[in-house]
């Protein structure tokens, strides 16, 4: 059997996407990684990696092979970190995924507390409104919204709360207009959160009257990321359904409108989702708990939140 090492070696490569950073961030030298590879595809008589001086591509093969030892080196991490459970104090890197807005306006807080705290905790942030894959993108924590539970075994979604939505836009764009109806919507430009999907839509529930209705959008901007519709919106762009807990100063300050007050326009649900391990690592598992009990105790008599 060949030698552990080579797999580990190749994995750091691919990882990494090339031999020049996979050696830059193990302190293995380049020669050594790419020799080491090269005699783990002779002995088997395969091609893992194309690669020239400009190029780098994972054969299909290669990937396949990846995947597998991506789990057997979590394997071996969750080995190793059965050792470091033992001490009191959570330590480690942990790699997250989050909205750049939902960091900015929910998590940050939590997130700076719980570093402060456990000042050998490393966070590596990746801010994008993507789904990402745990498992594949090598993720460790994804705090997302609005995305149904996976059926993978291997991954945990962890509803933790509902999160409201409004419309809003700004004073520029309405003119001292308020409107009374929903299909006033119509008359102007709209804002949207994704960019492939076939058609888009706003879902509104009457507060009083429980009353619901569609209303079909011909979107002015989609954005791949919340941020992006915010400022939109905040430029006088259009209408846009966004949490209320992002525009909250916005509206007390008459930056933006809060339009059709009296429906509300959506309601999130805000996800923890990370892989299924056993022997999960102490770090991991504080900080779940910390955002847990945290965005629940925020939750509690803001108008921003719903139960």
């Amino acid at each position: 059997m060949h030698s552990f090492d080579d797999y580990y070696y190749f994995y750091l490569v691919v990882k990494h996407g090339g031999f020049s950073a996979a050696s830059e961030a193990s302190n293995i030298t380049k020669s050594k990684l790419s020799r080491r590879i090269l005699e783990l595809e002779s002995q088997y008589n395969v091609t893992l990696i194309q690669r020239s001086t400009r190029h780098f591509k994972v054969t299909p093969l290669g990937q396949e092979l990846f995947d597998e030892c991506t789990k057997i080196i979590q394997q071996v991490e969750c080995a190793h970190n059965v050792l470091l459970k033992q001490k009191s104090e959570p330590q480690g890197m942990i790699k997250i995924s989050c909205p750049s807005v939902m960091m900015r306006y929910q998590i940050r807080g939590l997130l700076n507390a719980f570093l402060q705290q456990y000042p050998k905790v490393q966070v590596e942030m990746e801010l994008t409104s993507r789904r990402v894959d745990v498992l594949h993108d090598d993720i460790d924590l994804a705090i997302r919204t609005n995305f149904a539970s996976n059926e993978d075994s291997s991954i945990v979604v962890r509803d933790v709360i509902k999160t409201t939505h409004c419309l809003v836009a700004s004073p520029q764009l309405l003119q001292g207009r308020m409107l009374q109806s929903p299909i006033e919507i119509h008359e102007f430009p709209t804002i949207v959160l994704g960019t492939q999907k076939p058609h888009y839509q706003w879902h509104l529930h009457h507060i009083e009257s429980q009353e619901d209705i569609i209303i079909p959008l011909q979107p002015r901007i989609k954005s791949n990321d919340l941020a992006g519709v915010y400022y939109s919106a905040l430029d006088g762009l259009g209408i846009a359904d966004l949490p209320y807990l992002t525009v909250e100063k916005d509206l007390k300050m008459g930056r933006l409108v809060h339009v059709l007050p009296e429906w509300c326009s959506n309601i999130g649900t805000l996800q923890l989702v990370y892989a299924s391990r056993k022997g999960q690592r102490l770090v991991m598992e504080k900080l779940i708990e910390h955002l847990v009990e945290g965005l629940r105790a925020a939750a509690e008599g803001h108008k921003g939140y719903t139960i």
